[in-house]
């Protein structure tokens, strides 16, 4: 039988243990497993709303978080637990803070997803902390083999001039401990991998990849 493991609590946050041997610490296979786990530096705020308009524009009134952009989306696959396929529409618009991407979402139709679900459940605000990555399906590998589940994922195609970019993403199954959801997030533009700045949505809104929001 190969080793199992399972979340525990330790010092700093959390730690791997065999589920197998008693709380036995992590072996080497564990440690290389967590090491490709490390997440970088916070990237997004995900928050869930139910009026992207309005709420865009008092966070650009009231606190100079500005300006916002709309995702142009043309093609989308979702997957809840990343099995199950899901058909809905979201609308998404997004800003800066510095380096930090804030990010609104608003539920417009289809299947149950995490975000109705969250908005049913809590109400609006805080959904998710999200890291952007470069090597999302590695991560994905380990993930599956540290027994971490998600919640959902997808591809996100954006149209645009240039051929439009490609996104990936998964909600981690990180509430148990700590109480948040953590997101992976990769995006590659013509096949590149990018980092999602203020000047990569200037340059998408000229491509047509994201439209710039007036108010």
């Amino acid at each position: 039988m190969g080793n199992q493991f399972k979340l525990g609590r330790g010092v700093g946050g959390i730690v791997l243990i065999k589920s197998i041997s008693g709380g036995e610490k992590m072996d080497d296979k564990a440690k290389r497993l967590a090491k490709v786990l490390k997440l970088p530096k916070l990237g997004q705020l995900g928050i869930v709303v139910k009026d992207i308009e309005k709420t865009a524009k008092f966070y650009s009134d009231t606190f100079g978080l500005k300006p916002w952009f709309r995702a142009g989306l043309s093609d989308e696959e979702h997957n809840l637990g990343g099995k199950k396929r899901l058909d809905f529409d979201v609308d998404i618009v997004m800003a800066f803070s510095g380096k930090i991407q804030f990010e609104l979402i608003r539920h417009v139709k289809g299947d149950r997803n995490i975000y109705l679900d969250h908005l049913e459940k809590h109400g609006e605000g805080l959904h998710h902390l999200g890291f952007f990555v470069s090597d999302f399906d590695k991560r994905m590998e380990a993930l599956d083999k540290m027994g971490i589940g998600v919640l959902q994922s997808g591809v996100i195609k954006s149209v645009g001039k240039a051929g439009g970019s490609v996104t990936k993403y998964a909600y981690l199954d990180t509430v148990e401990i700590g109480g948040i959801i953590f997101e992976l997030i990769q995006t590659k533009f013509v096949g590149v991998n990018i980092k999602m700045s203020r000047l990569w949505f200037e340059l998408g809104n000229i491509t047509g990849d994201l439209e710039k929001l007036k108010f």
